[in-house]
């Protein structure tokens, strides 16, 4: 990345303030040390500045300027990467927050998002006209660094990932050109952004293609520890050849309190099985019944609802301000040792907020072309995410160690890419866990499009 020059910060300030219609901060301003935060509280880096941009001119004046300094930069639509790629010290953090703005054709069934968007955005826009895309689990996710690692959500299995689903977008790119990527145009970009991990240019705005929903069959069936072994069996065994209209994830964490889980079991050991059905809901009554109807389940919270409403249902368990340590691993396969492992840890989880989740793919996920998008994780049936939270610094250290011992536990039968939405920091860049072809290729459009390391990922 380029380095900082003595006395860079100033000048780059100064000129940012007199070219930029959007504030612009350095570290000396009141509101800086709020300013710079990201959704994981662990992370603490000090930016050079951050300039919040209005549009896409903004943005392009701001690299202009950030290059002509020798100063790197970093983008921030949500800020809900776990290992805040958002934000990089001595860099230029552009904050896109104010470029929120969703327009919805829905007669060609089209939204068209602007870089700055959250997934709350987008779901609230579409919901109105009865339409729906593939979105993040929570609703304060960025719709930009979500899209750029693949986007796994709960409509992947009927109509693909998030860049299944991208037909366009607009990026500015190091040198401060504007283009617009697509198949007809632009199409290795367009190829890296669809799962590549960022590192080619700031992406100013999405056109996704949207689906007629407005109702899923969703909700939880929370079991005790003793059935835990049988429901992870079960929903292994119901995943692998499970209709396209599931998609479903099984939980092991402590039972938050819930209003219609019995008080006695807040905060204690069980697993939960969040279940979503995305097509007829007789159907889904009957495909669902394998994954409900058995042993003596604590709750049976599944129900019809809104699909934007089921999509803001997780935001409780993911407020901002936590210190946050995460791994990932996917598998071609999901063995009884590997299921053993996560049994294990479900009486011995590192806090009482920490979560492993276990999701599958499959469907229209595995559907779609191995080379026709950056994405490297579509043939894999299951990833396993190790959620780890501490609501206190002076905890992290241990919650770090207690994970990453978890991990390596777990990943003996693991494959050996890594799905850039779920990495760490410490995995450090995600591409090279990548096979050789799609990481090849990919480092060849880092080199065409960012040939001075601007866009270096953090």
């Amino acid at each position: 990345m380029p380095k900082q020059s003595a006395g860079a910060g100033t000048g780059l300030i100064a000129t940012l303030r007199r070219r930029l219609r959007g504030p612009v901060l350095e570290p000396q301003d009141p509101v800086f040390a709020v300013a710079r935060r990201v959704w994981n509280a662990a992370i603490d880096r000090r930016p050079a500045a951050i300039a919040t941009c209005l549009d896409a001119e903004d943005v392009a004046l701001a690299v202009r300027i950030a290059a002509d300094h020798g100063t790197g930069v970093t983008v921030r639509g949500g800020g809900h990467n776990v290992a805040g790629r958002a934000i990089a010290d001595d860099s230029l953090l552009l904050d896109l927050s104010r470029m929120r703005h969703v327009e919805v054709n829905e007669g060609a069934r089209i939204a068209f998002v602007q870089g700055g968007c959250l997934w709350h955005d987008v779901d609230v826009a579409t919901a109105v006209l009865g339409l729906a895309t593939t979105g993040g689990l929570v609703s304060g996710t960025g719709v930009g660094g979500f899209t750029l690692g693949g986007g796994t959500g709960w409509l992947m299995r009927r109509h693909g990932l998030a860049v299944d689903n991208l037909l366009a977008a607009g990026v500015v790119l190091a040198d401060g050109r504007f283009v617009r990527a697509s198949a007809e145009g632009n199409a290795e970009l367009f190829y890296g952004l669809r799962g590549g991990a960022g590192g080619f240019g700031v992406v100013t705005s999405f056109e996704f293609r949207l689906h007629p929903l407005r109702q899923v069959l969703a909700g939880v069936v929370i079991r005790p520890p003793s059935e835990a072994r049988e429901a992870l069996r079960i929903f292994r065994d119901f995943a692998l050849s499970a209709p396209d209209e599931f998609c479903g994830m099984t939980v092991l964490a402590h039972a938050p309190s819930l209003p219609f889980l019995n008080a006695a079991w807040h905060g204690r050991p069980v697993l939960i099985s969040a279940l979503c059905w995305s097509g007829d809901i007789a159907a889904g009554e009957r495909a669902l019944e394998p994954l409900r109807r058995f042993g003596a389940p604590l709750t049976d919270h599944v129900g019809l609802m809104p699909y934007v409403q089921w999509q803001h249902l997780q935001d409780p368990g993911a407020p901002a301000g936590r210190h946050q340590y995460w791994k990932t691993a996917s598998y071609d396969k999901l063995s009884d040792a590997t299921i053993d492992v996560l049994l294990s840890a479900l009486n011995d989880l590192p806090t009482p907020h920490t979560e492993i989740h276990v999701q599958h793919l499959g469907g229209a996920v595995a559907r779609v072309s191995n080379t026709d998008t950056a994405f490297v994780g579509r043939h894999a049936e299951f990833f396993i995410n190790l959620i780890g939270v501490s609501l206190w610094a002076e905890g992290f250290p241990m919650l770090r160690e207690r994970i990453r011992a978890l991990h390596e536990a777990i990943t003996p039968e693991a494959l050996t890419g890594l799905l850039p939405n779920f990495s760490n920091l410490d995995d450090g860049d995600v591409t090279g866990r990548f096979d050789a072809a799609h990481a090849q290729r990919i480092a060849a459009l880092r080199r065409r499009y960012d040939p001075t390391g601007v866009f270096t990922p953090h």
